[in-house]
């Protein structure tokens, strides 16, 4: 039995480095050559145009081609990316054809740009999607606020006639100068609209990929055009399999993941109650408390997003306070797993999550996170082999979300700091607390480790990744691995390789972004986890070591012997 006041890591650094090396090699030959060539992997420079220039744009369109006199004023800029289209065609392995076809024509990324204007006193609504990589202007609407509330990108209700019905004829020859100011050629298209329609609707026959087809939407407001549209249409076979798949994510998520989270926060208070005298309840104070903040503002910075959405202010402000209220009872629940957690163990005689005033407590920290990058790498690769074998067997796809691009973040130089929330709170959870509550039911470390693992994947199937197994299946074989970290060094290690994992795609992200601040935020955010280890390790190392306070006598073992017979060897006792 160790100590339960000292927890010593005894790392191979060899070992370890020599796996690390060959896992970052692993990684680079699947997500920088096209060796192993893999839309899920590959990774590439994805620079778009700055949000400014959007605007620039935006206000040139709309006084040349719009003829909008009146003063404008400020601007929202908000990313939007056509998911459907974007998912159709990684499905159909269409995306290259696409990019060389017909990308600069037809985004399936844009900037909105967003003006609320006031003309012949009425309040207007002005939108106009600039291409995110060819700057270019691709489609407008300018409504009435009343109207353009009841917008959606996919079904136009345009206002009523002020002037009188307007025939066919008419509204073709008044539609025509703004197809051509979006660059859209008129003989091209083919009218589907009947006489009677309130819009016009055209299909571009020779304008194609796979089963989609170019179809543009133009509706009017008296006798000038409101709103100028072009989207691919996507077949229903799509769009019903992404319903399903949507369906069942819910269920993993909502049935799997929030509901047995929520059991497992329950235990924790029953389990921290109970064995409180094998812990302290200051611990994880700190921790909730960020996880809390970060959680809200997390919400907070994709306030663009919300308004590039109907009702925006609306439903940023339910959204808030959805996570004000919900997130506090999260926080209180990872609280109570780190608790929970630290007296579960302590009281079997393992010291898992070692406290400042402990001795060797800094070098733990400094080693801790050392240990979390070599494993970040061997997990890097993990993933990336995984993801390769699954797009070839089970045909995995990704798609876009407005919701998670940092183009909709307010300051996207901080969307790093949730690999900090992730895995600070996960690895409480799912770890710290869950495996040690767990055994106590299925008699098997491995087994607990993989139920706490699934549940933890569970949560991650409203990702855009098709089908929705692909992520839990993924996450059980990542998820069992943070599970070996934290069984063999502890949950510093364990979190500070989640935290690394993490901290290492969200930086690349920003770093193939292709701008020079968002190079230096990717970098800065890999660096990060190592930066603040050394700070703690410098801050505690002089510390005074706490007395120790008496050790009751181990409760039941936990790590009696696993269903065999034998004592899982990466949890026996080390020496202090």
């Amino acid at each position: 039995m160790i100590d339960p006041q000292q927890r010593v890591l005894h790392v191979n650094y060899k070992k370890l480095g020599l796996a690390a090396a060959i896992g970052l090699v692993i990684y680079f030959l699947f997500n920088f050559t096209t060796l192993f060539q893999s839309d899920m992997n590959q990774q590439e420079s994805y620079a778009l145009i700055d949000t400014k220039q959007a605007e620039t744009t935006a206000s040139a369109f709309a006084s040349k081609q719009l003829g909008i006199t009146e003063s404008l004023g400020q601007a929202s800029v908000a990313y939007r990316s056509d998911s459907n289209l974007y998912g159709y065609l990684s499905r159909e392995k269409l995306l290259s054809e696409y990019d060389r076809t017909y990308l600069n024509d037809y985004p399936y990324e844009m900037f909105r740009v967003m003006y609320k204007y006031t003309a012949d006193g009425v309040a207007r609504d002005l939108r106009i999607d600039v291409g995110a990589k060819s700057g270019r202007v691709v489609a407008f609407n300018d409504l009435p606020v009343e109207f353009a509330e009841q917008l959606s990108d996919t079904a136009f209700a345009p206002p009523p006639l002020e002037n009188g019905v307007l025939l066919l004829p008419q509204k073709e020859a008044i539609a025509e100068p703004a197809l051509r100011a979006l660059g859209l050629d008129p003989a091209k298209l083919e009218l589907t609209t009947s006489e009677g329609s309130s819009g016009l609707r055209y299909q571009a026959p020779s304008i194609k990929i796979g089963d989609s087809n170019l179809e543009v939407n133009v509706t009017f407001e008296g006798d000038k055009v409101a709103s100028v549209r072009p989207n691919f249409t996507i077949p229903s076979s799509y769009t019903d399999y992404i319903d399903k798949q949507t369906f069942w994510a819910g269920v993993l998520t909502y049935g799997g993941y929030l509901l047995l989270t929520l059991v497992l926060s329950i235990l924790a208070i029953v389990f921290a109650s109970i064995l409180r005298r094998y812990t302290s309840f200051k611990r994880g104070i700190f921790l909730s408390l960020f996880y809390y903040v970060v959680s809200i503002f997390s919400v907070w910075n994709m306030r663009p997003y919300f308004e590039s959405t109907s009702y925006s202010s609306l439903n940023f402000a339910f959204t808030l306070g959805i996570q004000i209220v919900v997130g506090l009872f999260m926080a209180a629940g990872v609280y109570f797993t780190f608790v929970g957690g630290d007296a579960l163990w302590r009281s079997q005689g393992q010291n898992m999550w070692m406290r400042r005033g402990e001795a060797g407590y800094g070098k733990h920290v400094w080693e801790a996170a050392k240990t979390g990058y070599l494993w970040a790498l061997i997990l890097l690769a993990v993933q990336a082999v995984i993801f390769f074998v699954l797009e070839r067997s089970l045909g995995v796809f990704y798609t876009t979300d407005d919701s998670q691009s940092t183009y909709n973040m307010m300051y996207p130089w901080l969307f790093p700091i949730m690999a900090w929330m992730a895995g600070i709170s996960e690895e409480a959870i799912y770890r710290l607390f869950g495996i040690p509550m767990l055994k106590k039911l299925v008699r098997s470390t491995w087994v607990a480790a993989a139920i706490t693992t699934l549940i933890w994947a569970f949560g991650h199937t409203l990702y855009s990744i098709y089908p929705v197994v692909t992520r839990p299946i993924e996450l059980l074989f990542l998820g069992l691995i943070f599970s070996f970290i934290f069984l063999r060094y502890g949950y510093i290690t364990a979190m500070f390789a989640h935290v690394v994992f993490d901290s290492i795609l969200m930086g690349l992200s920003l770093i193939f972004m292709g701008t020079a601040t968002y190079m230096a935020v990717g970098i800065v955010s890999i660096v990060l986890p190592a930066i603040v280890a050394f700070v703690i390790y410098m801050i505690s190392r002089n510390d005074p070591v706490k007395p120790d306070k008496p050790s009751p006598q181990p409760v039941e073992r936990l790590h009696t012997t696993e269903s065999d017979g034998t004592t899982p060897p990466e949890i026996q006792p080390q020496n202090s």
